[in-house]
Order: structure tokens, then C-alpha cells, then sequence
């Protein structure tokens, strides 16, 4: 090496590459996210449904919008997956998925639910069927036992220009009937319909009765109810834990009690030819097909939900 060189008598040195900052966690993927809710859930009736529904709302997701998310392997951020972490827990120890959400889908409407009111359930949507399926243009209707409002609502908004009275005993369910009506104003605005609540004890027909007066001034043309009607110990320890007691248990050793005395209701409000449509258990119809022609309905007739287990009865009002 000649004297003077710059060169470096050492080995040949390499300046450190720079180191820009770090990048963040992305999060795990919206598919992984779903299939480990999914086994974390395995104990519930519909583990991925729920599942879904749960990182939906952490998400803060349209359902169309997570289907897109999880085909295209996008990513959730750190703290969104917690927050569903969290709520697959509270899933897994028996809370309720509405009650996590906030939200209830109910035919075309999302409702809001909570502490102190009965979840509007899937099989309920078709007594709406029945309804507009037996009963003309703008119709009268009443829904006794109205707990969330699923299914005044659900009329009101379908049936251009119907005009309905929910009628539910229980303040707490009523107020999240309120919140429910105002949250779909505009629909109820676009259809023309009216949704009234009210305040009463559905097997107290005389009550009821003034109430109809009050608020709808004419006989109605359908009356419609999903009301307590499971019998003793039916039920099981999720549905008891989440939803009131008032709104499950029927009375009596069958569970029919509350529906008999909502067929009486029913009876002394609709004209004839008006349209009974009414809830039960699967082994109740017999019973109930019964007291409605004891009480002058014609006609009845049991039908199943979507498993084909028996779940509603229709029966019109008979000439006095």
C-alpha cells in the first residue's frame, strides 16, 4: 500500500443500512378473526353467525362489508380485534349477541334492544307474513304483548297507509318500543302508516278495549301477538338469564294461559270476519285452535315456522 493511501488497512467497512420507523402491527386478518370466534363459540347454536355479527359491530361493518373484508384478507386493527375478543367472551358466558350489539334485524328493519325487553326472534317474522298475506290494503291492526315493537313496526312499515296499536304492559319494554318507532320515522313516513304505543295489560280485555277506543277509534281488522307463552322449565339457562320473565312464562302447566286470555282479547276487539294471528309453542295448537272456536273464531288453523315445527295459529272473528 503505497504511503499517504486513504485506503483502510482494515476490512472493508459498510455504513449501517438507515432504519425508518417500525412499522405497526396490521392486526390479524378479518378470516382468522372469524374462524377463531367461530371455535371460541362452538357451544352456541350458530357459533360463525355470531361470530360475524360480533366483529361486524367492533368493526363497526355492514355485513356485506365484512363478507368483502374477509375475501380480500384485509387486516383488523390491534384494538378492534380486542374489542371482539371482549365481546367473544361475554358471547361464550350466555350474553345475548342483541344484547352485545345493541341491535335486533327483524324482517327489513334493525331494532334497538336491551335489559328489560324480549329479543324479537327469527320464527316472528312470519306472523307479519300472515298478516299482510290475509289482510287488504291499510290495515287496522293491533299487537298485543308489543314488547320491542318488532312487529307493529314491521306492519306498519310494509303495509302502505296501516295504522297500528302496540299495547305492551311492561314500561321498560315500551321505551325501547319508543326508541325503535323513532329510529324508523322516515320508513314510517314513506309508507304513510302510523305506529301508536300504548301503555295496558293485553289480557284485560275491557282495558284494551278503551285503549282502541282511545288511540284508533274503530274496531281493528287484525289482531296479532307473540305473548308469553313457554311453558314451566322450557326454557333454557341463556334465555332466562337474558330475556324477562314477564315475556317468556305462559301460566299454567301447559303455558297457555296468557294465550287463552289474548284470544279472549282478541275476540271481544275484532269485528267479524277480523284476523286473529298469535304466537305459541310447538305442542300448544291444539289447545288454542280449541279455545278459539270456544270464543267464536272460525277457521283456525296452526302453521310452521322454518324448522316445520308448529308455531302460529290464524282463526277469524265468527258472526256474534
Amino acid at each position: 500500500m503505497a504511503a499517504g493511501s486513504t485506503e483502510s488497512a482494515g476490512p472493508e467497512h459498510t455504513a449501517p443500512a438507515h432504519k425508518g420507523p417500525a412499522h405497526a402491527d396490521p392486526g390479524p386478518t378479518a378470516d382468522a378473526l372469524l374462524r377463531e370466534g367461530a371455535a371460541a363459540l362452538a357451544g352456541s347454536a350458530s357459533p360463525a353467525a355470531d361470530a360475524a355479527l360480533l366483529l361486524a359491530h367492533a368493526w363497526d361493518r355492514t355485513g356485506a362489508q365484512l363478507a368483502r373484508a374477509r375475501l380480500m384478507g384485509e387486516s383488523v386493527a390491534p384494538r378492534t380485534a380486542r374489542v371482539y375478543r371482549e365481546l367473544l367472551t361475554a358471547r361464550a358466558g350466555g350474553a345475548p349477541v342483541q344484547h352485545l350489539t345493541g341491535r335486533a334485524p327483524f324482517r327489513r328493519l334493525t331494532l334497538p334492544v336491551g335489559p328489560g325487553v324480549f329479543v324479537p326472534r327469527p320464527e316472528t317474522e312470519l306472523l307479519v307474513d300472515a298478516v299482510l298475506a290475509r289482510t287488504s290494503a291499510a290495515p287496522v291492526a293491533v299487537d298485543l304483548c308489543a314488547g320491542s315493537g318488532a312487529i307493529g313496526l314491521a306492519l306498519a312499515t310494509e303495509a302502505p297507509g296501516a295504522r297500528v296499536l302496540g299495547i305492551e304492559r311492561s314500561e321498560a319494554a315500551l321505551e325501547w318500543a319508543r326508541r325503535a318507532r323513532a329510529e324508523h320515522a322516515d320508513e314510517l313516513a314513506a309508507a304513510g302508516s302510523r305506529l301508536l304505543l300504548a301503555q295496558g295489560d293485553a289480557t284485560q280485555a275491557a282495558e284494551v278495549a278503551g285503549l282502541v277506543q282511545r288511540e284508533l277509534g274503530q274496531r281493528p281488522q287484525v289482531v296479532v301477538s307473540n305473548p308469553p307463552y313457554v311453558p314451566p322449565g322450557a326454557a333454557s339457562a341463556e334465555v332466562t338469564a337474558s330475556d324477562p320473565a314477564a315475556a317468556l312464562w305462559g301460566g299454567g302447566p301447559d303455558g297457555t294461559e296468557i294465550p287463552r286470555r289474548i284470544i279472549a282479547t282478541a275476540a271481544a276487539l275484532l269485528a267479524p270476519g277480523g284476523l286473529l294471528v298469535l304466537e305459541h309453542a310447538e305442542a300448544q295448537g291444539p289447545a288454542l285452535r280449541h279455545a278459539a272456536h270456544a270464543l267464536g273464531f272460525g277457521g283456525a288453523a296452526t302453521h310452521s315456522d322454518y324448522t316445520g315445527r308448529d308455531r302460529y295459529t290464524t282463526a277469524h272473528r265468527m258472526e256474534s
